[in-house]
């Protein structure tokens, strides 16, 4: 009854003269969606109603529909409108094709199918929701196809029409909305087939054709209507779908276009869909590109507008780069401790700025919270209870004695934890603890609210110092901060006020450390205005000296070497600045260590020059007797850079100075630690080695300095570890002297190479490790065939000493197997050296048997061969040649296990990889030839060699690069000069 009386009143009103579509829409927002739909069936027989109204009473149906189900919290309800709408606009479009609001309810029908669709793929989903969402955004990619067809229709019969929007100004309005209708609903085209392709399990593979079809919809909207805020919209969908498709460079090339568009507001929420989707891209690389995640997604993070940053778009980007951060925290390799701590700490910021806003992003959010340790269900733990204090003077006296209460606790912990008492017995104990500091916060914060002009104010600031110091304890440093910085800066010039600001520091200290790169730079400028002041108000205060030793610390931690040499240089003389110099120094070298594994060779060497400065200048500035550890090793360290500087006599005088020097002062050390012990003696050995390359000094004596390093080094060698440090230090060190023998003049070179035995006696006497002496064995053979004059076969005096001590040592190792191959070819290569020819083909065709394709042991081999042929006498030497050349040592086949020159190069003719190893057979064929012809009297085979050579050159005019070319020449002018020809040489 109620209702009917209640539409009746209304037709009355509208009759009499309100307009029925503004009363239909007050029905609608009031939400009497049951009157509205009466209303309109009513509305044919209300006089002075639109007609144009009348006719769209299907569409209006359709719209109360819509509203209606959004409005239902009843999911079946929700449900049953939505249906209802969409037939009732399906049927309105199919009936009225050309009706002018035609082109809105297809638009409407479209958006409705695809909310239909995304309510099937909510909540689990199964096979079955995902067919039902599949289909209705295929509809919905149909109807916005058919607005398409409709509006292009349209607009091409404008084309021809000259409209003149001054003249005409409706039909250029018209066929704006025209042009803006067909643009959106291309968009909703390509947004129906994307979220299609997305309702499969796997998009990029199930739901190709339909990410194709999207593509083509955006780089159509892209690229011809760029200009129209719609088109430069679609660079963001089409990254989107380029990315799904495994497109990555198009898809970078995308979101990079999207994001150079202009700066309009309706083109923010693609920007950051752009920056979201640069974002994903980076962390799907292996491993994961958290840089420049995090680079593209803070920068435009941190430039959200206040009406954005409660958008659905918004909480993504928060997650996607809360991932990038969390993939930094995870990164050991390549970042320090701190940065991923405030790496997590920022990806803990971000997902808790998105946990607020509801939304479909909260489930994730949730699950990443949780593996960074912060559940749902947290919530703020009570403070213990206290009695009020009835005064300041009460609550000060209850927080006295509770501070030393904590403090006894405290005493009383550290020494269960010593004794390693029974867990619940240290669990009650730290309880009471926490208890007692909870409790002494909040007597104080109640005792200081109620100071007045008359309180004593050395005691509010004793209260206010053990409220710093409380808060401090209970990890609350934003609270200890504050009060610690008011304390400071109002109690100048007294011991409360300065403990209050070092308190400060210190938790200033922990929240750099704690906190994310957003909040650290912060932290970081208010330490450094405390610190500034503490130095400025106690200027002689060993305890404001602390606060500079503090910044010095954190700007070192941060790599700003120049800030921290800046904060030295203004700190008045004394140990703890020398003491700063000397950690910069040590700073400045690790730096330097960094810079050379990154082969930035140049900037390590300026790093290492400005370390040793600073280095030097805390060293001097020791004074007194007593010299700490800390000193001793940035001694070391100083001898070190020496060393890599190429100044080994400094490096010596640092060692032996009689203040500092750790080798001077070894027996004053404090218990070092076994590393830094080899290290130092690692360090001597190495200054010493370097004296008897640069220096005249006495040799015998560097010597028996360096053998009395190695002895200090093998005593120092305790247990299987330290013997295998042992072998790794002598056999770097020997490494380092191989190199400097290449360098060294003749006269030093015979010292060198006493020297260089003397540490391979070591390393040999040290191990049994097969690998290492076999090692030992090839450095001792390279350093004989380098003692070699040019163009001497075969070693003598000292060369033919390290020979011999390098077959006693393959030998020695000798192993028939496969295992043993290469310990065999190097014995052979060795009795090559030493002129033993027979007994090395003796070895090689051991070797050769057993791998036949182990081309440098047939090189090896021939050469053997060739020059096995030049100590024999001519009527034997032919022969031998012929070997070298053919081969030798047939096996049970009757092919020969050495192949010679000839075959060698026949075999590595035609491969690229084996380019040098075929030039350099080809020079040895040529040669050969040439002494076997000369051994046997023969011109022709003289004339062959020539032929072997200048047929080369047809063939490989640049005959295997400039220095293989010349050695062709040269033997060639040699030829042709014996053969009595022109000498020509190569042309």
């Amino acid at each position: 009854m109620f209702v009917c009386s209640s539409l009746h009143s209304s037709s009355n009103v509208a009759a009499e003269g309100e307009p029925a579509e503004e009363f239909l829409k007050r029905l609608r927002s009031a939400g009497y969606y049951d009157m509205a739909d009466v209303y309109l069936d009513r509305l044919p027989n209300i006089p002075g109603v639109d007609p144009q109204l009348i006719s769209a009473i299907p569409l209006e149906k359709a719209q109360t529909s819509i509203d209606a189900a959004i409005a239902s919290r009843s999911t079946s309800q929700r449900d049953q409108a939505f249906e209802k709408a969409e037939s009732e606009l399906q049927a309105y479009v199919d009936a009225n094709s050309s009706h002018e609001r035609a082109s809105e309810a297809r638009s409407m029908l479209g958006k409705l199918q695809m909310v239909r669709a995304a309510q099937y793929m909510s909540g689990d989903l199964d096979s079955g929701k995902r067919k039902k969402a599949r289909a209705t955004y295929a509809k919905a990619a149909k109807t916005f196809s058919d607005i398409q067809t409709d509006l292009k229709t349209k607009l091409e019969g404008m084309q021809g029409a000259k409209i003149d929007p001054a003249k005409d100004p409706e039909k250029a309005a018209l066929r704006d909305q025209y042009r803006f209708e067909y643009l959106l609903a291309r968009q909703n085209t390509g947004e129906a087939q994307l979220m299609g392709a997305k309702t499969f399990e796997n998009p990029s593979k199930d739901g190709k054709e339909l990410l194709k079809k999207a593509l083509a919809e955006m780089v159509e909207l892209s690229e011809k209507y760029e200009k129209y805020i719609i088109g430069a919209s679609a660079y963001h969908k089409r990254g989107d779908i380029e990315r799904l498709l495994g497109q990555k460079n198009k898809a970078i090339e995308s979101y990079t276009r999207m994001l150079e568009q202009q700066d309009a507001d309706p083109l923010r929420e693609p920007k950051i869909g752009a920056t979201i989707g640069l974002i994903k891209l980076a962390l799907a690389e292996d491993p994961p590109n958290y840089k420049d995640a995090i680079k593209q997604g803070e920068e435009f993070e941190k430039t959200l507008r206040p009406n954005e940053k409660r958008l659905p778009i918004a909480q993504e980007l928060r997650i996607e780069l809360a991932k990038a951060f969390i993939a930094k925290s995870k990164d050991e390799k390549d970042t320090k401790p701190n940065e991923r701590t405030r790496a997590t700490s920022d990806a803990r910021q971000l997902l808790l700025s998105a946990r607020k806003i509801e939304g479909p992003h909260t489930e994730e959010t949730k699950t990443l919270l949780a593996e960074l340790g912060v559940e749902s269900s947290d919530e703020t733990v009570e403070l213990p209870t206290a009695d009020d204090p009835a005064n300041f003077d009460e609550a000060f006296s209850s927080a006295n004695q509770l501070v030393q209460t904590a403090q006894l606790l405290s005493e009383q912990l550290q020494q269960l934890q010593a004794d390693k008492a029974p867990a619940d017995q240290i669990k009650e104990v730290e309880d009471s603890l926490v208890d007692a500091r909870k409790t002494g916060v909040i007597i104080l914060r109640r005792g200081l609210s109620m100071i007045h002009s008359e309180s004593d104010t050395m005691q509010v600031n004793e209260a206010r110092k053990f409220l710093t110091f409380l808060l401090q304890q209970e990890e609350h440093f934003r609270d200890s901060f504050v009060t610690g910085r008011f304390l400071a800066q109002n109690a100048p010039g007294t011991d409360a006020g300065l403990v209050g600001g070092v308190l400060a520091l210190g938790s200033a200290q922990k929240l750099i450390t704690q906190s994310g790169d957003r909040e650290a730079e912060y932290w970081l400028k208010e330490l450094q205005s405390v610190g500034d002041y503490l130095v400025r108000i106690w200027p002689d205060d060993p305890k404001a000296a602390a606060a500079q030793d503090i910044m010095v610390r954190l700007a070192l931690s941060n790599d700003d070497f120049d800030g921290s040499r800046k904060l030295i240089d203004e700190m008045a003389d004394g140990p703890q600045k020398f003491m700063l110099a000397r950690l910069l120094g040590q700073s400045l070298w690790n730096d330097s260590i960094r810079l050379i594994s990154e082969e930035k060779n140049d900037q390590a060497q300026s790093q290492m020059q400005a370390a040793a400065k600073e280095l030097q200048k805390g060293l001097d500035g020791i004074t007194g007797g007593l010299v700490s550890m800390e000193a001793f090793q940035a001694a070391l360290t100083l001898a070190k850079i020496r060393v890599r500087t190429g100044a080994p006599d400094k490096a010596v005088k640092t060692l032996d100075h009689p203040k500092y020097g750790p080798i001077t002062n070894r027996s004053k050390m404090d218990a070092p630690s076994a590393a830094m012990i080899s290290d130092l003696y690692r360090t001597e050995l190495q200054a010493v080695v370097g004296l008897m390359t640069t220096s005249d000094g006495d040799s015998d004596k560097l010597l028996d300095r360096a053998a009395g390093a190695i002895d200090a080094l093998r005593e120092n060698a305790q247990g299987a570890d330290g013997q295998k440090r042992l072998v790794s230090t002598f056999v770097s060190l020997a490494n380092d002297i191989r190199q400097q023998l290449d360098t060294a003049p003749p006269a030093k070179k015979a010292k060198l190479i006493d020297a260089f035995q003397v540490f391979l006696t070591r390393i040999a006497d040290s191990t049994d490790d097969k690998a290492t002496l076999q090692w030992v064995g090839q450095t001792l053979m390279e350093l004989g065939e380098a003692s070699m004059a040019p163009g001497q076969k075969k070693a003598e005096g000292q060369a033919a000493a390290l020979l011999k001590s390098a077959a006693d040592t393959f030998t020695s190792l000798k192993d028939p197997s496969e295992a043993g191959l290469t310990n065999r070819f190097l014995l052979g290569k060795t009795q090559r050296l030493r002129g033993e020819y027979s007994a090395a083909l003796n070895e090689l065709e051991s070797v050769l048997k057993q791998k036949s394709m182990m081309l440098d042991a047939q090189k090896e081999a021939a050469l053997t061969y060739e020059q096995w042929a030049g100590e024999l006498a001519p009527k034997f030497a032919g022969r031998a040649y012929k070997s070298a050349l053919s081969g030798g040592r047939p096996g049970p086949d009757k092919k020969n296990t050495i192949w010679g020159w000839g075959r060698i190069s026949q075999l590595t003719q035609r491969n690229e990889q084996f380019r040098d190893i075929f030039f350099e057979s080809r020079y040895h064929v040529a040669l050969c030839r040439y002494l076997q012809g000369k051994a046997m009297n023969n011109d022709a085979i003289v004339e062959q060699a020539i032929r072997d050579i200048t047929g080369l050159i047809v063939l490989y005019p640049e005959m295997g690069g400039q220095e293989q070319k010349q050695k062709f020449d040269a033997l060639l002018r040699q030829i042709q000069q014996a053969a009595g020809q022109p000498v020509t040489g190569l042309k």
